[in-house]
């Protein structure tokens, strides 16, 4: 009961709209995470990720088989306008080039696009042509997550200082592993808008401004949405945001605002609430995360979240990272996702035909449009 409460809680405040919109968002698309198999197993003997992380167990690279077998799915299904299900794909930019940063003897970082990372990896070299034909398709829209998933300036003081788990991880040509110093609050160094001083805010909003332009650069148009990694931000990181374009803030109902020296300051967020600069927020009030927890029936739960937003005239905004869909370190689980999904969109249009899909920033301009 405490958990339909809270959905009715998430829902409550805020503008009501008469059509019925299923928005689902993915993060994490392009970022490296856990390599391969083999860099999985030697970190897991070392004791620097766990098994029971399912972001550890699962989470790699997309490849161009990825983007073909979760498009196969949405082609299936459409809505009352013909309109396929639509994935807004949340991409971190890049990746550390390990090669360049070693060769500077870790002196200053240097980032990889992720169309550099896809040309390396096996399976992803022409990710990116077949990632371009599903947004032609209106099947997948990019939006901005971030330049990396990664707080570059811990990350390398960490590797400057010869920290050992770090530059074990590194010479594996990874970075996500567990941070376990007093130093880092989140214990990992994905909070990529997390900082402590002038510094590290500087760094964060250079990141910022050069990441939207990238974004615009690598697919042609602007990122009106995006989201915090880690849902870490403050109100520099919603001015440089405003700055480059960006109209909404995807995300949970609770941001994680941080303050130099003290623990993270809890706000709290609804559907539509907008901040000074006029941009608005966009809570999450649906989970599809089957590979975080096998034993919870995503189907069911995803469409009760569902039914409680369209009761109070919200959109369905649904969660649904990008490991549910990426079968490079475990192809069965991908399969059994993708086929999770196929029957979700199917029981949606049954129980909700006139339900419309549509992208995160399709939402931000309909909101913009009526307030």
């Amino acid at each position: 009961m405490k958990a339909i409460l809270k959905k009715h809680i998430i829902n409550a405040r805020g503008k009501h709209l008469k059509q019925k919109y299923i928005i689902f968002e993915s993060d994490d698309w392009g970022a490296i995470r856990i390599p391969d198999i083999q860099t999985r197993e030697d970190l897991l003997k070392n004791n620097l990720i766990k098994l029971n992380d399912p972001f550890s167990r699962f989470d790699t690279i997309e490849t161009s088989n990825d983007y073909y077998e979760l498009f196969n799915v949405l082609n299936k299904h459409q809505d009352v306008n013909g309109q396929h299900p639509i994935i807004t794909a949340n991409f971190i930019l890049n990746n550390p080039d390990f090669k360049g940063i070693e060769k500077v003897n870790f002196e200053h970082y240097i980032a990889e696009s992720f169309e550099e990372t896809y040309k390396k990896n096996k399976g992803s070299e022409e990710a990116f042509q077949v990632l371009q034909q599903g947004i032609n398709q209106n099947l997948i829209q990019p939006q901005f997550h971030g330049s990396e998933h990664l707080n570059v300036v811990r990350w390398m003081e960490y590797l400057k200082s010869g920290e050992e788990s770090f530059r074990y991880a590194f010479n594996k040509k990874c970075f996500a592993i567990n941070e376990k110093s007093s130093n880092n609050r989140r214990h990992n160094l994905m909070a990529s808008y997390d900082y402590d001083n002038e510094k590290e805010l500087a760094f964060v909003k250079k990141n910022i401004k050069q990441g939207l332009i990238q974004f615009e650069n690598i697919f042609g148009f602007k990122s009106a949405t995006t989201i915090a990694p880690c849902y870490v931000w403050d109100k520099e990181v919603e001015h440089e945001m405003f700055k480059g374009g960006v109209l909404g803030f995807q995300g949970s109902f609770l941001q994680n605002y941080p303050i130099p020296e003290k623990p993270f300051k809890k706000i709290y967020h609804y559907i539509g609430q907008k901040n000074n600069n006029q941009q608005f927020y966009f809570v999450r009030n649906g989970l599809f995360e089957p590979s975080l927890n096998d034993k919870v029936d995503w189907i069911s739960k995803c469409l009760e979240s569902m039914e409680i937003a369209f009761k109070w005239g919200k959109p369905a905004i649904i969660g649904a990272h990008r490991i549910n869909f990426v079968g490079g370190l475990d192809q069965v689980q991908s399969k059994q996702n993708l086929q999770k999904l196929d029957l979700l969109l199917a029981k949606i249009i049954q129980k909700w035909p006139e339900v419309k899909f549509i992208s995160s920033s399709e939402l931000a301009k309909k909101y913009a449009s009526i307030t």
